[in-house]
C-alpha cells in the first residue's frame, strides 16, 4: 500500500509563509548590524587621490612638454609664450595684470617683459590712469609671432586630447568651467576665513564615510522592510 502524502492544509502553509517571511527580515536585520560603524576597512585616501594633485601632474606635464617645444620652435620660454598670449588676448595690460593672468611673480613678469620688448615683440606706453605704470602690447612683429605659436599650439592642443571622443571633451571643458569657478569660490572662502569673516564650520561639507559595496549591499531599504512587515501581518492576522 503506498504510503500517503502529506499535504499542508492553509494554516500550515499560512504557518510557513509566516516562517519565511520572519526570517527574510531577520536576515537582513542582522546583515545590517553585523559590522559596526567606524570597524569597516576603508583604504585611506593619499595625496595623488585629490583632485588638486591630478590638476598638478597633468598641468606640469603638459607645461614641461610646451616648454620644450616652443624653445625648439619659436626660441621662447614658456613664461614668455604666456605673456605672448595673455596680451593677444587681452591687452592693453598694465604689468600687474599681465603677472596675474600669466600666473607670475611680478619680479618674473618684469624680467620677462623686459626681454620681449628688446626683441620687439612687445611695446609699452604710459598708462594714463597710473602716471608710474605703463600699459602692455603686442607689436607687429610680436602678433606675427603670436600666430604661428597658437597654430602649433592648437595642433598640441588636439594631440594632447586625442584619448578623448567629441562627447568627452565637451564634458571635460563643462567641468573644468565649473571646477575653475568653484575654485575661485572656494579661495574667496578661505580669504574670509583668514580675516576672521567666516569659520572652517560655515564653508566645510560633512564628510561621509564611504561605504563599502558589501555596506551598501547590508543597507536596510526602509520601504522593503515596511513591505515585509505589512505582508508578515497580513500571514499573522487570520490566526490573531
Amino acid at each position: 500500500m503506498p504510503s500517503a502524502t502529506w499535504l499542508p492544509c492553509s494554516h500550515d502553509h499560512s504557518k510557513f509563509q509566516q516562517t519565511q517571511w520572519h526570517n527574510v527580515i531577520v536576515d537582513k536585520i542582522n546583515l545590517s548590524s553585523r559590522e559596526k560603524p567606524g570597524k569597516r576597512a576603508q583604504k585611506p585616501m593619499i595625496i595623488t587621490d585629490l583632485l588638486s594633485s591630478r590638476l598638478h601632474t597633468l598641468a606640469a606635464l603638459s607645461a614641461a612638454s610646451t616648454s620644450l617645444r616652443v624653445e625648439r620652435k619659436f626660441s621662447l620660454t614658456l613664461l614668455e609664450w604666456r605673456s605672448l598670449g595673455q596680451l593677444a588676448a587681452f591687452a592693453p595690460l598694465s604689468l600687474k595684470d599681465l603677472a596675474h593672468r600669466a600666473g607670475m611673480d611680478k619680479s618674473y613678469a618684469s624680467r620677462t617683459v623686459s626681454g620681449l620688448i628688446e626683441r620687439g615683440f612687445i611695446a609699452s606706453e604710459r598708462n594714463d590712469a597710473d602716471a608710474r605704470g605703463v600699459m602692455l602690447t603686442l607689436t607687429a612683429k610680436g602678433q606675427a609671432l603670436y600666430q604661428q605659436v597658437i597654430v602649433d599650439a592648437e595642433a598640441r592642443n588636439e594631440r594632447l586630447l586625442r584619448p578623448l571622443s567629441k562627447e568627452d571633451r565637451q564634458r571635460l571643458m563643462t567641468s573644468l568651467t565649473a571646477l575653475t569657478e568653484r575654485a575661485r569660490q572656494v579661495l574667496d572662502e578661505e580669504r574670509l576665513i583668514q580675516a576672521g569673516k567666516l569659520s572652517d564650520a560655515d564653508v566645510e561639507p560633512v564628510l561621509e564615510v564611504p561605504l563599502s559595496a558589501r555596506d551598501v549591499e547590508a543597507q536596510i531599504d526602509i520601504v522593503e522592510l515596511r513591505g515585509l512587515i505589512d505582508r508578515l501581518g497580513q500571514i499573522v492576522r487570520p490566526f490573531g
